[in-house]
């Protein structure tokens, strides 16, 4: 019986491992990216450099056209330098960036 028991507590320690996994991948996202970013957004299968807005507070941006970071990543979330993985959303489309704000 407590061979049962220990068996079924395994999956649960799997689940938190690929998690752990997931982060980790994404902080070497980050660590991927210019020193002049905050942190990479995953938009459209690829993760782009971000940059913080002078303008408003709670604001990013970037740009489609810059160089990305990783192709072929899956998800849609912002993960900045201090570990920090966010949701994310689209305030406004300009000519050369997309203004982004974290939910």
């Amino acid at each position: 019986m407590e061979d049962e028991d220990r068996y079924e507590e395994e999956p649960e320690n799997e689940e938190a491992d690929e998690e752990s996994t997931d982060k980790e991948d994404l902080s070497s996202l980050v660590n991927k990216a210019p020193d002049w970013s905050v942190g990479v957004i995953l938009y459209n299968g690829n993760a782009y450099p971000l940059a913080k807005s002078k303008y408003k507070r709670s604001e990013y941006y970037f740009s489609p056209s810059w160089r990305p970071v990783a192709k072929n990543v899956n998800g849609e979330v912002v993960v900045l330098r201090d570990g920090k993985v966010s949701k994310y959303k689209i305030s406004r489309h300009g000519d050369k960036y997309l203004q982004v704000v974290l939910v």
